[in-house]
């Protein structure tokens, strides 16, 4: 059987008409199974071809709207399938109509074929049948594989066909094809790729067409629930189906061509983007996986992903667009609602953005469309308004659109505003040249405000434009008279102005809102956004208010002056044009100052004349007050120029009395000449400090005489003095110290180059100073000398001395209240005596003028000069010397010294002094007694050194004293155990620690150790029995027990190693009998460390040692 049904399948195969078509084994030639067959044309062939219908050549940039709508009823997905079809060879058709008798045909082809090719082949011959037979084996051979293949292959044609038939949103599709995987046999695998390149020829079909249809979102998703295809096949299909495409038709289309929106070819790409994009978002691909299915498809196209987004966009607006125009068509229907509108989005995937944009579009045209704006005839913006019923339509529409209350009232406002201004501003014009009364004008607004639906809010800011529009233009006109300089005729268009601006506020005051109350500050601020001036940069709305001041004086009757009337129209410019107060004053002081200065002037000269009245500073007066009332100035111009005369004025005073100190009379000139120029005293003082400072500085200087004091008798004059010249008390005590730093500074340059002549030969000090000073180096003749190390010369503390009674005596320190201090004091309640608290102020002296900073010495100086004054308070005794030691601080400070310098000065000497003292009692006494204790402590006193610091010192006095002696001895040979042990127990009895005070280094304490104590060793005198010697000689220098056991082996070792040189040298010389003392030596040194002595013996000198010892 499994032969005839083979047989059977050949016989048929071979009726059919086209015998090689079905097995491909026509004429058995080999070559037509091994030989590469011809490419098959791809799918996009088909693509390419019918893209002449479109564009006739690549030349073509676009198609005529005309060509595009014939292809808007056609399914390109379809098509495709269909080309898919026509594709298929005879074999794979054969194979389509019966699959499984050709899969039942394959399992006996290869016998079947090899009787059949015995049978069929033709020859004379019987080996050529037998080569015949042989070839057409190999034939059927070769027809099996290929009868497999075009199985597998016209699996594909039937999914196609399936999808032909019945149509992608057929229920049974997806059975259907399922159907032809398990007819066909076909693998997962294998089927998978299948139904993707079918998937892949649809969306490529349907892109053919440019024009996007809502269907074709719908379509796509349809075929691919019936494909079964998860996203990851999705994904791969349109990346693959977008670099086919794009190569396709870049055959035919230059790549700038597809720049172009418009061009059929660019719209295709934009529609395949378009179709890819809702793919992967309703396929429910996570953002990560969205941006990279998405980008490979840009990719493709090259273009960003942004980019390809941005053109998705694009395509699926269109559609929203009509989805919300027939929103507004049946918005009355009932039959639309924002859930609809939500739905439309989620399909199209418009985001919330262009959502929003397009939906105030769309809510803005049907605010035209009821307004009537839509029309194209010329209508009147003043007769437009809103239909009856319009309010209830925009609401239901707002509702629909999701809009807020503040977009819908927005965009009403923005379309209604040209309307309500046309009628408003006619109606203000009208206003304003007298037609019609402010009140009419106002009441006219209510019913154009109904009749365009504005809400109260919306009208105050069209009724803010409206002034701004309305005052604007005026103004405008104003400055084209300015420019020209005109001053006539800008004066009368401000006054235009400002009856414009009062119709205004009168429309406004009908509104009784309280938002226009300050009319000003509502709409001439020049830097407010709705300011009806704003428009008028700085300079020009200046221009404007100069020419009106100027030409409201010339409007006076007198022409020199400025009325009630006319100033406070000017006042009304001013606040119209947005000009400050300041620039007010200055304008005014520009063009009326000059009569003011004149009459200022004119009176200042007659009071201070020769011939000088009270009544004459009152009649004088009353003209400068006219001035000043007729030009409406300020007093604060009037002190502005008063200032300077009345310097001037105080001057000429000074100048004409002899002494410069003004008499009673020119006293009396100066204080009218004040009121007359609006001055108070206080006012007067600069210019009085400025004319008289000099003249009470010099009589300061005066009053100084040749010591350079005060006497108190002079002291009063001063004070009426300062009162006279008119000089402030601070201003007087500035001047005072002026003159005490001219006096002290050559005092303290004396002090300097005094002390620069004790310290320095002729030769040095003349070259410091560059000047000869002659044989005599020092003042008194002699050098200066001194006890413990210091001294102070004599003359130079007398100069000293002087410059301190000059500084107190001239009370030149200052107290100054630095905060509070709390202080305790003995009270008396009733009979009973208590101690208690009291806050009073605290104060600290203030030194205003020192020698550092008057620039007469320079700090080390100072510092030397300090150290001078306290070694002479220190070393003078009896009266002079306590007067010396407690004015010392004030010296100090006088100078420029801080406390903290003196205090380290005092130290410094106080440490000198110390190491002296204590220098002579150690080394003539070897310690400090009482005395020198109480001594001690009287220098501290006087040097001012704290108890602490005084304990510090004597201490580091103490050990540098022992550490030099210490260097002394241990750098000197000779040094015995006796020396050393006396220094060492100085040491202790002071408290000295050897190492950590004195100083000496480890090395050295080893030293003196081995010095100590290696004579008693050699002696004999110390033994093992001397343990306590040795620890008290260890605990003195500070040594561990470990360290100087270490030191000790060591000091035996090398003992024991120089004895043993010994004996050995007695021995080379024959002096057997003398060596007896040095054994019992050896000996004594091996019982201390238990006779573990490393020594270097031979055997015969050790036998001669041992039997000496014996012996």
């Amino acid at each position: 059987m499994h032969f005839k049904a083979a047989a059977l399948t050949a016989l048929v195969a071979i009726a059919s008409p086209d015998a090689s078509a079905a097995f491909g084994v026509a004429n058995t030639r080999m070559t037509s199974s091994f030989m590469p067959q011809a490419s098959r044309v791809a799918s996009f062939t088909a693509h390419s071809c019918r893209a002449g219908d479109i564009a006739v050549s690549g030349r073509s940039t676009r198609r005529s709207k005309a060509a595009l709508c014939m292809l808007l009823d056609n399914n390109g997905g379809i098509e495709e399938l269909e080309e898919l079809c026509k594709q298929e060879d005879g074999l794979s058709k054969s194979v389509r109509k019966t699959p499984k008798l050709f899969k039942l045909g394959g399992t006996a082809a290869i016998p079947a074929a090899a009787a059949l090719g015995f049978l069929m082949t033709p020859s004379r011959r019987l080996a050529a049948h037998a080569v015949g037979s042989a070839i057409t084996g190999v034939a059927g051979i070769i027809g099996k594989s290929r009868i497999d293949a075009a199985t597998e292959a016209a699996a594909k044609p039937a999914i196609a066909q399936a999808i032909i038939d019945l149509g992608v949103d057929d229920d049974g599709l997806a059975d259907a094809i399922a159907d032809v995987k398990d007819t066909f046999g076909v693998e997962d695998e294998d089927f998978e790729e299948m139904c993707s390149d079918v998937y892949r020829r649809y969306l490529t079909g349907m892109v053919k067409n440019p024009i996007a249809k809502t269907g074709d979102l719908k379509e796509l998703s349809q075929l691919r629930a019936a494909l079964e295809m998860d996203n990851l096949g999705v994904g791969e299909a349109h990346a693959s189906a977008a670099k086919e495409f794009y190569r396709q038709t870049c055959l035919f289309t230059p790549e700038e061509d597809l720049d172009d929106p418009g061009h059929p070819d660019r719209m295709s790409i934009d529609k395949f983007l378009f179709l890819s994009e809702r793919a992967f978002r309703q396929a429910g691909e996570t953002d990560e996986a969205f941006k990279f299915e998405m980008s490979r498809v840009a990719k493709a196209f090259k273009i960003q992903l942004d980019e390809a987004l941005d053109r998705v966009a694009e395509v699926s607006e269109p559609f929203y667009r009509r989805a919300l125009a027939s929103t507004r068509s049946k918005l009355e229907s009932g039959q639309v609602s924002s859930d609809m509108l939500r739905r439309a989005r989620k399909s199209l995937g418009i985001d919330d953005v262009m959502a929003s944009d397009l939906h105030i579009s769309t809510f803005n045209d049907e605010i035209k469309e009821l307004l009537g704006k839509d029309t194209e005839v010329e209508v009147d913006p003043a007769s437009l308004k809103f239909p009856e019923g319009a309010m209830d339509r925009l609401n239901k529409l707002k509702e629909v659109l999701n809009l807020s209350d503040e977009e819908a009232d927005y965009e009403i406002q923005n379309e209604a505003t040209e309307l309500f201004q046309a009628k408003a501003l006619s109606m203000m014009e009208d206003a304003f040249a007298g037609i019609v009364g402010a009140d009419a004008a106002g009441e006219n607004m209510a019913p154009r405000q109904s009749e365009l639906c504005l809400k109260d809010d919306q009208m105050k800011t069209l009724l803010s434009a409206m002034v701004m529009q309305s005052l604007g233009k005026p103004l405008e006109e104003t400055m084209t008279f300015a420019k020209v300089n005109n001053e006539a005729a800008t004066y009368d268009k401000l006054v235009d102005c400002l009856h414009a601006k009062e119709v205004c506020k009168a429309v406004l005051s009908l509104s009784g809102w309280s938002e226009f109350d300050d009319f000003d500050a509502k709409f001439f601020d020049p830097w407010a956004p709705d300011s009806a001036c704003g428009f008028l940069s700085p300079d020009k709305r200046m221009t404007l208010f100069k020419m009106f001041l100027r030409r409201s004086v010339i409007k006076s009757e007198s022409k020199k002056e400025l009325t009630d009337e006319l100033y406070a129209k000017v006042m009304e410019v001013k606040g119209m044009l947005g000009v400050t107060d300041d620039q007010v004053e200055e304008e005014m002081k520009n063009q009326f100052g000059p009569e003011l200065m004149t009459a200022l002037q004119v009176a200042t000269n007659e009071i201070i004349g020769d011939d000088y009245t009270p009544d004459l500073v009152k009649n004088l007066k009353e003209k400068v007050d006219k001035v000043i009332s007729d030009y409406r100035l300020s007093d604060t111009l009037v002190m502005e120029y008063g200032a300077n005369l009345y310097l001037k004025a105080v001057g000429v005073v000074s100048q004409n009395t002899p002494s410069g100190i003004p008499s009673k009379e020119s006293s009396g000139a100066l204080q009218g000449l004040r009121e007359l120029l609006r001055l108070s005293e206080e006012d007067a003082y600069p210019a009085h400090l400025e004319v008289f400072g000099e003249v009470y500085k010099r009589s300061v200087l005066e009053a100084m005489g040749p010591t350079g004091v005060i006497r108190p008798e002079f002291r009063e004059p001063l004070v009426d003095l300062r009162n006279r010249l008119g000089v402030t008390e601070d201003a007087a005590r500035e001047l005072y110290l002026a003159a005490v730093k001219e006096r002290m500074v050559p005092m303290v340059e004396d002090l300097v180059l005094e002390l620069e002549r004790t310290m320095l030969d002729q030769q040095q000090l003349a070259q410091k100073r560059k000047k000869d000073f002659g044989e005599d180096v020092f003042k008194s003749g002699r050098s200066g000398s001194g006890k413990l190390g210091i001294g102070a010369e004599g003359y130079l503390m007398t100069d000293m001395m002087n410059l301190v009674d000059f500084y107190t005596e001239n009370d030149v320190a200052e107290k100054k209240e630095v905060g509070t201090k709390t202080i305790q004091k003995k009270v008396m309640e009733g009979d009973e005596e208590k101690t208690v608290e009291e806050e009073v102020p605290d104060y600290e002296t203030i030194y205003p003028i020192t020698g550092l900073e008057s620039g007469a010495l320079e700090e080390e100086m100072a510092e030397l000069l300090y150290r001078q004054f306290a070694v002479g308070a220190f070393t003078v005794q009896g009266p002079q010397g306590a007067r010396f030691e407690s004015s010392k601080e004030l010296f100090g400070s006088i100078i420029g010294l801080s406390e903290e310098k003196m205090e380290e000065i005092g130290t410094s000497i106080g440490g000198q002094v110390y190491e002296n003292l204590i220098r002579n009692s150690m080394m003539s006494k070897g310690s400090l007694d009482q005395q020198d204790m109480m001594m001690l402590a009287n220098v501290q006193n006087k040097l001012g050194i704290a108890a602490e610091k005084g304990e510090e010192m004597l201490t580091d006095c103490q050990k540098k004293i022992l550490s030099e002696e210490a260097d002394a001895l241990i750098n000197n040979e000779g040094a015995t155990p006796e020396i050393l042990k006396a220094f060492r127990e100085k040491c202790n009895s002071m408290g000295m620690e050897l190492e950590a005070d004195v100083g000496i280094s480890k090395n050295r304490l080893v030293r003196m150790f081995e010095v100590e104590v290696s004579p008693g060793l050699m002696k004999g005198e110390i033994t093992i029995e001397s343990g306590e010697i040795l620890g008290e000689i260890q605990e003195s220098l500070g040594l561990s027990p470990e360290e100087a056991e270490k030191i000790f082996e060591n000091l035996i070792e090398k003992q024991a190693k120089f004895t043993l040189g010994q004996i050995k040298g007695d021995f080379l010389r024959g002096r057997d009998d003398q060596i007896a003392p040095q054994i019992k030596r050896l000996a004594t040194f091996s019982a201390f460390v238990n006779g573990e002595i490393d020594l270097d013996v031979d055997e015969p000198t050790a036998y001669k040692i041992v039997n000496l010892y014996d012996a």
